[in-house]
């Protein structure tokens, strides 16, 4: 039986996301911030449906995170985990769509739980939200560590990012792009923040910090549509990276498609 993770970023930018994580016969979505119409394509682009679908976590209560949601209440049975404030507020806003859902089950920071192969625990980021959180998900080979939306790199943070096979973490806008960009000052304060979102400078940083101590495979997802491109975000990491003396031909860094994708990478 393959014990490989696959890892299928379906859609990831401010619009909406949502991410596939596979092993063996597990099946994992982590955020449905996209409609049921397009949680259903993307599932389908992977031959994929919401029944083979062994649980959701959600990361926080955003409705680029959560847009989905209510509608797959209504038509599926799916179980949701997700920290304990935002399980409350999930909860809530279900009930005042009418929707009655017992499948919401309520987890908290750095207390590990397992779906089918897949042992998971929730540990805490940065965001202007509810019980924000991260996951790191482990087979018996292997480790992902999912890290988006967060203001900043804490120290909980880069420990949970160290111990991982794997790293998919966020580098959503471009200093220069964002402060000669088009939104308003209290929202472009907000995003830099501690409780908003990581520059490519600092995800950068981060991942130097990481090659340094032997990591090489990184997927970087939220990618800003108004703050940030592709060839932007890689030119600044990689400039950080050879800052740092590191070799950039023996580090994989790959992009979140900001449309919907089916690309897959498998870590072993």
């Amino acid at each position: 039986m393959n014990k490989n993770f696959i890892v299928h970023p379906l859609y990831s930018s401010s619009s909406g996301n949502m991410t596939h994580i596979a092993c063996s016969n597990t099946n994992i979505l982590i955020d449905v911030g996209v409609s049921y119409k397009a949680i259903r394509e993307g599932l389908s682009s992977i031959n994929l449906t919401l029944n083979d679908i062994d649980a959701i976590l959600i990361t926080h209560e955003h409705i680029d995170h959560i847009k989905g949601l209510p509608l797959l209440c209504r038509k599926n049975n799916i179980p949701i985990f997700t920290c304990k404030k935002t399980a409350e507020y999930i909860k809530n806003e279900l009930e005042s769509k009418n929707i009655q859902y017992n499948n919401i089950f309520p987890i908290e920071y750095n207390q590990p739980f397992i779906i089918k192969d897949i042992q998971i625990s929730a540990f805490e980021t940065s965001h202007d939200a509810l019980m924000p959180c991260g996951y790191k998900l482990r087979n018996t080979s292997s480790c992902i560590t999912f890290a988006t939306d967060l203001g900043y790199v804490s120290d909980d943070v880069f420990n949970n990012l160290d111990c991982s096979n794997y790293t998919i973490l966020e580098s959503n806008y471009d200093e220069t792009m964002i402060d000669f960009g088009k939104y308003p000052f209290p929202v472009k304060q907000r995003i830099k923040s501690n409780i908003g979102h990581l520059s490519n400078d600092v995800c950068g940083q981060t991942i130097a910090r990481l090659a340094q101590n032997g990591h090489s495979r990184f997927l970087l997802t939220h990618l800003s549509e108004n703050n940030n491109t592709q060839e932007i975000a890689r030119q600044t990491i990689e400039s950080i990276l050879k800052e740092n003396s590191i070799d950039i031909s023996k580090i994989e860094i790959n992009f979140a498609s900001k449309t919907l994708s089916n690309e897959e990478y498998i870590i072993c």
